[in-house]
């Protein structure tokens, strides 16, 4: 434990159920989280069944269909395709796609989430939730470079971003949250069972061999859950590992005392090197999603190897399981990584003899740290199983491909449509903001496991609003062209955010904005790379009319118009693509979701996950511009 109070540590994470740090913000926003496996697994299993890949982009090893006249049974009502008893199911249109639907929905669990007072949790940890769920990275690397985490004077900002990651998985591991997820996934392994039975029946009447579709369920749910877990933890460890380094070399910089003490400097650097370790603890510990309770028949070595029994445990022994309990996990966890530690510092006293640097010599501290860095390979090794370098392209990237391939690749490109708006700028000012537009919003890629086969083809398409009788301004009309040239054949060989799609448009502030950007400057009042150029992003008029007729929760379109949000938002131009086309592709959040990430920002853009520390910069920076600007009103008026 370190000496320091938990005030000196408000930027390492307490735990989900500790307010941490005691942030209270007046637009602090509860949203309603009653589901939490993605509805759009239930398409990806049906991707898989119909010859797809696993959500990691691997082939499945379980057998599946091979003949034409299978593969589109799982969607296909049981009264039309499966032999008796089969084909006489209560509801004339049910087929195992809708049941699964339903089933991830929530909707065969209403009485639970009703009687449930956890379904609600901070905006904020919902966004990273979310984005972890649906495959994408908490934060692009380059986006990690610009916002400067990855340097000293921002350490504690970056340790909160990496708090805000490991608080997320522990959300999603809360028993409240974990029973939802048993539910739906059991849930969806009987549904496979009864189809199973079904096309066994179908096939057997053909003379074809049976094959276990709750095998095929099993194999897509535990390399889901793998490839969330592993992929967010070895972005989160990546990051740990770099900031470490920076310590490092900062130890390697410093000069021993003549008596055996640290100076001030090396405490300063080792309680960074400590909060380094707690966060490696929790990241280690809490970046898992097991199955405890999850029906597995086929695919039993992903049961978890839980331990409730752990009375006298030093560390001496590998920590081939774990407790079921997060905290205490991690607590069993650092027993035993410092047992380890004690263990190569005796081993390296012993190799050292005389030659041992004193107490104080920075040396000796960088040393000392590093085996203690060693001690948390060995035991990640025995928790978590060997160490996988992540292969494969990023789900997002996979989506991206498997699209792309419909058609004939060299002919079809994705991204945005944007709309010019604004028609008060010369000519060469158009050209000059067309140009800074690109070099920002093309800055991507960096850390994106298969971006280079796929940012070529990444576009923004401009139409001059004036050919297509948009008024100056008229956001409005552009949604109207933009509805009927969606469905165009112009958009034939273009992949744009989906069916409820989104356009760009480029208005007077947000051209003004290129050609004219604010220094980024304004740290520490505004957090670097929170100030950058931005666009606009529009909801299409579809999109709109869904988003009015029905909300995901019930009251949501409420509170949406409550909130003011007109289906436009202002984007951050170097998350654009990485991020929210990104997040739009795979569903994961809505133009309203994100709208509400960007209300606190002091010019009300989004720029991608935010953490309390930022935030509250926001917040002290829009109060002393109101007071300026009503200071300011008020000399007009003498």
């Amino acid at each position: 434990m370190s000496w320091r109070s938990l005030d000196d540590m408000k930027h390492i994470t307490q735990g989900v159920d500790v307010v941490n740090p005691e942030y209270k913000h007046p637009q602090l926003v509860i949203v309603n989280d009653a589901f939490v496996l993605p509805n759009t697994l239930a398409t990806q299993f049906v991707s898989l069944f119909m010859k797809g890949k696993l959500f990691s982009g691997k082939n499945p090893t379980q057998p599946r269909p091979s003949d034409e006249d299978e593969q589109a049974l799982f969607c296909q009502p049981y009264r039309e395709w499966a032999p008796a008893p089969y084909n006489n199911p209560r509801i004339r249109v049910d087929n195992a796609l809708s049941r699964t639907i339903s089933i991830i929905g929530g909707m065969g669990d209403l009485l639970s989430i009703v009687m449930t007072t956890s379904t609600e949790c901070d905006r904020d940890l919902h966004h990273m939730k979310t984005r972890v769920l649906h495959g994408l990275p908490p934060m692009s690397l380059t986006r990690w470079r610009q916002k400067g985490l990855h340097e000293l004077a921002n350490f504690e900002r970056a340790c909160e971003h990496l708090s805000q990651v490991v608080d997320a998985f522990e959300y999603i591991n809360l028993p409240q949250t974990q029973d939802r997820m048993r539910k739906a996934a059991n849930g969806v392994w009987d549904t496979c069972s009864d189809f199973e039975r079904a096309l066994n029946a179908y096939r057997s009447e053909r003379g074809r061999d049976s094959i276990s579709v709750t095998a095929m369920w099993e194999e897509f749910l535990v390399d889901y859950l793998t490839t969330v877990a592993e992929r967010a933890h070895a972005w989160t460890l990546a990051r740990l590992d770099e900031l470490r380094e920076v310590q490092w070399e900062r130890l390697q910089g410093t000069v021993s005392m003549p008596i055996q003490t640290l100076m001030p400097m090396q405490l300063e650097i080792l309680d960074k090197v400590h909060d380094l370790t707690e966060l490696t603890n929790k990241v280690d510990t809490r970046i898992m999603l097991t199955l405890p309770g999850f029906r597995l028949q086929t695919l039993t070595a992903a049961i978890p190897r839980i331990r409730d029994n752990w009375e006298g445990y030093q560390g001496g022994t590998p920590m081939t399981a774990f407790p079921y309990n997060m905290r205490f996990r991690s607590k069993v966890y650092a027993l035993r990584c410092k047992w380890l530690t004690n263990q190569a510092m005796v081993l390296y006293t012993m190799r050292k003899g005389a030659d041992v640097r004193q107490r104080g010599h920075p040396v000796r501290s960088e040393e000392t740290s590093r085996l203690q860095a060693h001690a948390y390979v060995t035991a990640r090794r025995e928790l978590r199983g060997p160490s996988q370098a992540i292969s494969g392209d990023e789900p997002w990237i996979c989506e991206v491909k498997n699209m792309m391939n419909l058609g004939n690749r060299s002919l079809r490109t994705w991204g945005f449509v944007g709309y010019r708006i604004c028609y008060e700028h010369s000519d060469e000012e158009w050209k000059t903001f067309l140009e800074k537009f690109k070099s920002d919003v093309t800055a991507w890629g960096d850390g994106v496991h298969g971006a280079g086969d796929v940012k070529p083809l990444c576009k923004v398409r401009w139409l001059d609003g004036r050919e297509h009788g948009i008024p100056e301004g008229d956001v409005e009309a552009a949604k109207r062209h933009y509805q009927e040239y969606s469905k165009s054949p112009a958009m034939a060989m273009f992949l744009p955010t989906g069916p409820d799609s989104v356009f760009l448009a480029a208005d007077k502030a947000s051209i003004e904005s290129y050609l004219h950007p604010i220094q980024d400057n304004a740290g520490p009042v505004i957090p670097v790379g929170d100030l950058g150029s931005f666009i606009l992003a529009v909801g299409s008029a579809d999109s709109e009319r869904r988003r009015r007729g029905s909300g995901r929760e019930e009251g949501e379109e409420v509170a949406e118009e409550a909130d003011g949000f007109n289906g436009i938002l202002r984007v951050l131009g170097s998350v654009l693509f990485d991020d929210l086309w990104a997040s739009l592709f795979r569903h994961a959040f809505r133009l309203s979701d994100l709208a509400r990430m960007a209300d606190i920002h002091p010019r009300q853009v989004y720029v991608g996950p935010t953490v309390p520390m930022e935030r509250d910069s926001w917040r002290k920076s829009g109060t002393w511009s109101l007071t300026v600007l009503k200071s300011f009103e008020k000399w007009q008026k003498q």
